[in-house]
């Protein structure tokens, strides 16, 4: 689940994107509704096994070629500013996982280019980054995706728990992913659908059998394929309308690696997109349901941060907020404005500030900078290494989002803990 800077029909991960208030609301309204215009299959006609496998064999090695396992996300909407901070760290952080191209139509399978794709003016083509980070000697991951995102041109839940259902069933049905792959010259797959209905008979089974046709197909080819799955604390914890789909232990056992996405740890009350404490919940969650993919998990951390104001009492979730952002807020208040008891912008791991602002209305801001995402890296590669599974390896990380927005010197902060 991540949280996003704008929204309109294929401009980023949409389904992915959105907060998680709005996904809940949708993944409800869609149960309800039912309103499916895709191909629907009989719930429970067809439940295919999940063939037990193990991935302590597989390496993440090539996974990475750059001196530091990290993967930037590059995105079509931010595209043009994405190359732009990629640029500047991609000596030592030259993989990237793209989202641009990878967008599903449930009602075809097929791939639809985002509508706002901006790499290349006049065009949606990425291909030009794919090529500048195989320049720069990275390696280009294609993000499948599907805009479930609640706006009036989305999909519905109920289109995209169809797909999995059809795709699982119907041979060929993912060919356009693995001629997508192919074409643009990518090195693998990131699986990243969300917003799918949980109360679908045997979804967890399905999408766990739809994941492992599209790793072995992807493994023919030999490229690496992974899955980006929603955080997840409990089996049944309290974003279970989102991540109820989701089964960790057959997920496990269906990519080369996978992606957790270590954000958006706050929504309800003002706080951190991630903490080193959360880290560790989700740690010992993943411990629970694959303890063999931890060598193989890449951990998505958030270089944004988020913003609330209060109402009738209650904090309203406002959105995410960039560094740059954050920084024009922070010079724009004054001293008279800030909660000084609830307020630390120097806090070396959630700088965070509360205040009033001219119209009488209380807000707060939770942000990112380069010294405290790196803070938390550290803590949490040193009780990753406390893992027997994990020795003394380095912590696989992934950025959500690419852009000139981040923190500055960022990079190479973190380049420090290798």
């Amino acid at each position: 689940m991540r949280k996003t800077p704008a929204r309109g029909k294929n401009w980023l991960l949409a389904g992915a994107s959105c907060a998680a208030g709005l996904l809940i609301l949708l993944l409800v309204r869609s149960a309800l509704a039912g309103n499916s215009t895709g191909p629907m299959v009989k719930p429970g006609s067809f439940v295919p096994d999940i063939v037990a496998q193990t991935n302590q064999d597989l390496g993440t090695t090539n996974l990475f070629n750059g001196r530091v396992p990290s993967l930037t996300w590059i995105v079509g909407r931010d595209c043009a500013r994405g190359v732009q901070a990629y640029l500047q760290h991609a000596r030592t952080n030259p993989d990237a996982a793209l989202v641009g191209t990878g967008w599903l139509d449930p009602t075809t399978g097929k791939l639809i280019d985002g509508q706002s794709n901006n790499c290349v003016p006049g065009s949606l083509s990425m291909d030009s980054v794919i090529q500048l980070i195989h320049q720069h000697g990275g390696k280009a991951y294609l993000t499948i995706t599907m805009e479930t995102d609640g706006s009036s041109t989305s999909w519905t839940t109920a289109q995209q728990t169809a797909y999995i259902a059809k795709a699982v069933q119907t041979p060929g049905y993912t060919d356009p992913i693995l001629h997508e792959m192919e074409r643009g010259g990518y090195d693998g797959v990131v699986m990243d659908l969300e917003g799918t209905d949980n109360f679908y008979p045997n979804i967890q089974q399905l999408f766990a059998t739809y994941n492992q046709q599209l790793w072995h197909a992807v493994q023919a080819l030999h490229r690496l394929y992974g899955i980006a799955l929603i955080h997840k604390l409990s089996d049944h914890d309290d974003y279970y309308g989102l991540n109820g789909f989701e089964n960790w232990s057959l997920l496990g056992k269906s990519a080369d690696f996978i992606v957790v996405m270590a954000v958006d740890q706050s929504y309800w009350t003002p706080g951190p997109s991630v903490s080193v404490p959360w880290l560790q919940q989700l740690l010992a969650y993943t411990m629970r349901t694959m303890p063999q993919m931890l060598p193989h998990i890449v951990w998505e951390l958030p270089l944004y941060g988020n913003t609330w104001h209060m109402a009738h009492g209650q904090w309203v979730f406002d959105g995410l907020i960039t560094y740059q952002d954050a920084m024009n807020i922070i010079d724009q208040v004054s001293l008279s404005q800030i909660d000084q008891g609830q307020s630390n912008v120097q806090d070396p791991y959630q700088p965070h500030l509360v205040y009033t602002d001219s119209s009488g209305v209380k807000q707060a801001l939770w942000f990112m900078t380069a010294l405290s995402l790196r803070n938390i890296m550290h803590d949490f590669q040193d009780i990753l290494r406390k893992q027997p599974q994990f020795a003394r390896g380095a912590l696989q990380f992934a950025i959500w989002w690419s852009t000139t927005a981040e923190p500055a010197g960022f990079w190479e902060k973190v380049n420090t803990l290798y």
